[in-house]
């Protein structure tokens, strides 16, 4: 390759690409490199196709790790914040949409859109090459040049920025090459886990009610005390329980053990008026099925469920009393996550003490950098996940420019 790129993006998901943008429009010429055919495949998935591309809200109590300092993550998040993010999104030409509950969408409801910007940008620039269906193999230092090893050849380069995702979402192009490549540079990895996953959980019950969708409470406790709670859309399957709520609640399930979800089948009913609802109900229909009787409250499928062995006698005050509590607090022991297959991002990643926080440069590879979910750092559902790449891809490329500065390269 005859033109030597200052810097090589290796992985064209949301950070490589930001990454890649923000560099051109510092006039610094990069080489974007993907194993996959098409870039950004992971952010056209990214909100159901919509794009929850930020959140107004976003701060360090949003997110995991079990390396980084939450100053460290509130440092990389407060140097390129929401605000930032908009004047960049208004100077590209992407309007938004911020809802009441915090999460910001393009204004054109679409991932392909704000996509379509990106891609515009970079194949118009004459300062960037785009190499797709090319895998690193390896990388090594070179007489102060790196000297990457791909499928396609070799490629020399300055600088070069690993964002080349997690190993969650195989079918978009997730995989643990660029963890891989980490570990060959000697960088210490935290254990990786998959989250905002499905949960498998070992229920009959559950799995009778595969394919029913209700609102739940879903209390995540240990040792009697709570770790998490959410009131979230809750889907059961054949294998346990899946939704936005059951998400929400994964980001918790990988870092802990010996857990126990409390499922409140009926979160906007107080467990005392239900009782009274009920008996009143008994009393003035005696001879009433109660499966059909409880269809009054509960989803068909789950009042047959929690009478098909029917031994209740709810005119029984404690018997009523007991049943109304296993709807409120019914028990999912050890809960596991379903997999990266079926996570939408991965937790671990590179540890905190391998990089600069302030530059996202490597401690140990000079010209190195690493961002996005590559890191030790995972966000809860809602567009945490989005807003951290844009920030540690923008704090990458200050690093990268204040280091030509410096060398005059």
């Amino acid at each position: 390759m005859q033109d030597i790129p200052k810097v090589a993006i290796i992985g064209a998901g949301a950070s490589g690409i930001f990454c890649a943008i923000t560099l051109l429009s510092l006039g610094i010429p990069v080489i974007l490199i993907d194993k996959n055919k098409t870039l950004g495949k992971k952010l056209l998935a990214t909100g159901n196709g919509r794009c929850n591309i930020h959140n107004q809200n976003t701060s360090v109590k949003h997110y995991q790790t079990s390396s980084f300092k939450a100053k460290e993550i509130q440092s990389i998040l407060q140097k390129f914040d929401f605000k930032m993010f908009c004047k960049t999104c208004q100077k590209l030409g992407i309007a938004l949409e911020i809802q009441e509950d915090g999460k910001v969408y393009p204004l054109a409801n679409a991932a392909k859109s704000v996509l379509e910007v990106f891609e515009d940008l970079l194949k118009t620039s004459k300062d960037c090459k785009i190499c797709l269906e090319t895998e690193i193999l390896g990388l090594q230092k070179r007489d102060e040049k790196f000297a990457l090893k791909s499928n396609r050849g070799e490629i020399l380069c300055s600088f070069v920025v690993l964002a080349c995702g997690s190993e969650a979402a195989a079918k978009l192009g997730g995989s643990n090459k660029g963890l891989q490549l980490a570990k060959s540079l000697n960088l210490k990895i935290a254990p990786t886990y998959p989250t905002l996953v499905p949960l498998c959980v070992e229920s009959r019950l559950i799995s009778s009610l595969s394919g029913v969708k209700i609102k739940a409470k879903l209390t995540l406790k240990k040792s009697n005390q709570i770790v998490a709670e959410v009131l979230g859309d809750t889907l059961f399957t054949d294998y346990g329980i899946s939704g936005f709520g059951v998400l929400d609640l994964s980001v918790f399930v990988a870092l802990e053990q010996g857990l126990t979800i409390y499922l409140d089948f009926l979160p906007f009913l107080e467990e005392k008026t239900l009782e009274n609802q009920l008996a009143s109900l008994i009393k003035a229909y005696p001879n009433r099925n109660l499966a059909t009787l409880l269809s009054g409250f509960l989803h068909p499928k789950i009042a047959k469920a929690f009478t098909q062995n029917n031994t209740w006698n709810l005119a029984n005050t404690k018997q009523l009393k007991q049943f109304v509590f296993g709807l409120k607090n019914f028990e999912l022991k050890n809960p596991i996550p379903r997999g990266f297959e079926s996570a939408e991002v991965s937790g671990g990643g590179v540890r905190s003490e391998e990089i600069n926080p302030n530059t996202m440069e490597s401690r140990k590879h000079k010209n190195l950098y690493i961002i996005g979910e590559m890191l030790d750092i995972v966000g809860e559902r809602g567009g945490y996940n989005l807003a951290f790449a844009w920030a540690s891809a923008w704090v990458c490329v200050q690093g990268i420019d204040s280091a030509l500065h410096q060398n005059k390269l």
